[in-house]
C-alpha cells in the first residue's frame, strides 16, 4: 500500500495517566528542565490508517521526561 506521504508508524512511550492507568504518548516538543509536551494516541491501527477514539486521542499535556517508559514504534496502519 502506498503511503502518500502519511506516517506509517510513530515512536511512542507509556506515561501514567493520573487515573490509575497509563497513556500511550508521542513526544511532540522538548521543553526546559527535562519536561516534554506529549500527544496521546488513543485508538487503533486499521488497513485504512489510524482510527481515533475521540475521548483521549490527540489530547496534549506536559510531563517530565522521566515519566516516559516502554519506548517503541507503534504502527498506524494494520
Amino acid at each position: 500500500m502506498k503511503s502518500n506521504g502519511q506516517r506509517r508508524s510513530v515512536e511512542v512511550f507509556d506515561t501514567p495517566s493520573g487515573l490509575g492507568g497509563s497513556h500511550t504518548v508521542e513526544v511532540v516538543e522538548d521543553l526546559r528542565n527535562n519536561k516534554v509536551k506529549v500527544r496521546v494516541w488513543y485508538g487503533r491501527a486499521t488497513a485504512a490508517g489510524w482510527e481515533a477514539w475521540k475521548d483521549w486521542d490527540g489530547y496534549r499535556f506536559e510531563t517530565d521526561r522521566a515519566n516516559l517508559t516502554n519506548k517503541r514504534s507503534m504502527p498506524l496502519f494494520k
